[in-house]
């Protein structure tokens, strides 16, 4: 398995995750305010509305959504806590060099953290490598082999 890999992964989607979570709160608002809506309108008087059928389905569905959009946002904020935990336990050039490194995707991240932090680019290198087998082996376990 390459766990490195995965970090990698999950390290370059960050932003977009932390995104998600705005974006998910958003749209349960959204699906609370049509359940509002659903429940407000009296279906009883739709023709061909048995029992009020429409409005059930129409409820099922929005329940099922709501569900649906709150398990994501529950597990993408979990996800993005724990990515910033793992964060958090590096050292911080290192944590600087992994943000914009691999998070960020700086064009030029090498050279203009090598500046900005005094150091040569090829050390950039072996501390953007060392931060990344150091988060692969607290996130995997101390089993994790680089």
């Amino acid at each position: 398995m390459n766990y490195k890999k995965w970090l990698i992964e999950d390290l370059q989607n960050l932003n977009r995750d932390r995104f998600a979570i705005t974006q998910l709160a958003e749209s349960i608002k959204t699906v609370e305010a049509e359940f509002s809506a659903i429940r407000a309108t009296d279906y009883d008087k739709v023709p061909g509305n048995a029992g009020g059928n429409i409005q059930e389905e129409k409820m099922l569905t929005a329940i099922a959504k709501l569900d649906e959009l709150q398990a994501n946002l529950e597990y993408t904020k979990k996800h993005v806590s724990d990515m910033d935990r793992l964060l958090d336990q590096l050292p911080d050039d290192e944590r600087q060099i992994i943000e914009r490194m691999v998070i960020n995707q700086e064009k030029y991240g090498a050279d203009t953290i090598a500046q900005d932090l005094g150091f040569e680019r090829r050390q950039i290198y072996n501390k953007k490598n060392a931060a990344l087998n150091h988060l692969a082996r607290l996130r995997h376990g101390a089993s994790f082999q680089t």
